[in-house]
């Protein structure tokens, strides 16, 4: 689940939106491809778009995962463009990798929001691939980037009923840090609350 992370808690946060023309003083090198045990990370290919699409409509995952409530295909197709742009290796903005399984997209990790010190992250497993750790193993892999890169502190919010993903941030390292605030989000009030770790 991704919050904008601003001392006004701005909650209305798009995905769409969330970097907009950010002013950043830190680059982010980002590799050409993280390998695990069982997962690649790495930038999206343009057959992904399709995919992207389908993830971003799934109510499973915009019931937790805060994704703009678009009602025509263009715009999620245009927002699959732009997520696709983010994630190439010459994008030093924005953290953005797909994660993959023998090939096939099973989800992502991002960026919604960083500093010079703080870093905060968002991802998104496909229901038919939860339950199996993927989520664990590519946030890992994605948390010791962030400490070769020279982040001091990575952050994550999840929905009160999200306990999925409040286990994958507590694997991870993660711990909550006393913060919690309500977001509304398609029509609905949230308790959202946020777990970090020091790098």
């Amino acid at each position: 689940m991704r919050i904008s992370h601003n001392k006004k808690r701005n909650y209305q946060y798009c995905i769409s939106a969330r970097r907009g023309n950010r002013v950043v003083s830190r680059q982010i090198l980002k590799k050409e491809h993280i390998i695990t045990d069982r997962l690649t990370l790495g930038p999206y290919r343009k057959e992904d778009r399709e995919r992207l699409k389908e993830m971003m409509q799934n109510p499973k995952i915009t019931a937790t995962f805060m994704v703009p409530d678009y009602c025509d295909e263009v715009q999620f197709y245009a927002l699959a463009d732009k997520l696709i742009e983010f994630s190439q290796i010459n994008d030093t903005i924005h953290l953005e990798y797909g994660i993959y399984l023998d090939g096939y997209m099973i989800g992502f990790v991002n960026d919604s929001g960083y500093d010079d010190e703080t870093i905060e992250l968002g991802y998104v497993i496909d229901p038919a691939f939860q339950g199996r750790g993927f989520a664990t193993e590519a946030v890992n892999a994605v948390i010791n980037e962030l400490r070769e890169m020279g982040f001091k502190k990575v952050v994550a919010d999840f929905f009160e009923e999200n306990i999925g993903s409040r286990k994958v941030m507590e694997k991870c390292g993660m711990h909550l840090n006393g913060n919690s605030d309500y977001v509304e989000y398609r029509g609905k009030k949230f308790k959202c609350y946020e777990c970090e770790m020091e790098l």
